[in-house]
């Protein structure tokens, strides 16, 4: 007999297993990582097909199976509607999802840090479908860059050269080869770095430590060019870690050029 589980899951992507069924890839509260079959979700009569949608938070329950769990039960917690009808909200939580996807593998189920990946998820999706303007989705998105970062053990340290240990001063240098900021003696040593501006340094630091809910001392301070230049900042970073290009946002000037 098939055993049967519970969860709390934020849908990130599905796509067509046959005619009539889907695989939904999910992220859920106590397993972490997982791809799930909904049975029949495409047929108009399915109760399954508007719950496997990208970007709706769902109470599940599923059967183990060899290869692929099946969904056999979802209602809805949040569905993030807002995020659906507006292209920055859409992008930036399919970028969210693309980064989940790439860090979080099979590795990190049932590990102890999926319930704090799957509210730091939730909270972001449901500040971007909330948000007014696309600085605050820059400052939500920023928060889970840098706080997903720190939970799996890839955060950036502010405060310390990642060569020599010592303490770094107001202005940092960002070297790609060492995945780290480092001291001005050691930048120059090195021969490769960014400098990153000490204003910069502060409020990503202060960011790292502001729950997505909350608001940083910096947020009425920050306008959308400072708030891009952090973004594209952490996404090189992130993407010098999983030697992986984000192609969400290629994928989404395409559909805002037709």
């Amino acid at each position: 007999m098939k055993k049967s589980y519970t969860t709390e899951a934020i849908n990130l992507k599905n796509y067509p297993l046959n005619d009539n069924d889907s695989i939904v890839v999910m992220f859920s509260r106590s397993k972490g990582l997982i791809s799930a079959v909904a049975r029949g979700a495409k047929s108009p009569k399915s109760k399954l097909g508007a719950r496997i949608q990208m970007f709706i938070a769902n109470s599940i329950m599923l059967f183990e199976g060899k290869n692929l769990d099946t969904i056999s039960q979802a209602q809805s917690l949040n569905t993030f509607s807002k995020i659906r009808y507006d292209l920055n909200k859409l992008s930036y939580s399919m970028y969210i999802a693309e980064i989940v996807n790439t860090f979080c593998s099979k590795q990190y189920n049932k590990d102890e840090n999926s319930s704090f990946i799957y509210d730091l998820i939730f909270d972001s999706y449901n500040k971007i479908a909330n948000s007014s303007n696309v600085d605050e989705i820059l400052l939500t998105v920023l928060k889970f860059q840098l706080q997903i970062m720190n939970i799996l053990g890839w955060g950036l340290d502010f405060l310390t050269c990642t060569t020599c240990q010592k303490e770094l001063e107001s202005d940092i240098y960002y070297s790609k080869s060492y995945n780290g900021f480092l001291c001005k003696n050691c930048a120059f040593e090195s021969g490769q770095y960014i400098k990153i501006n000490h204003k910069v340094k502060e409020f990503l630091y202060d960011l790292s430590k502001t729950q997505i809910s909350e608001k940083s001392k910096y947020d009425e301070l920050v306008n959308y060019s400072f708030l891009d230049k952090c973004f594209q900042f952490m996404k090189k970073y992130i993407e010098n870690i999983s030697h992986k290009k984000t192609k969400v946002f290629e994928v989404m000037d395409n559909i805002r050029n037709i």
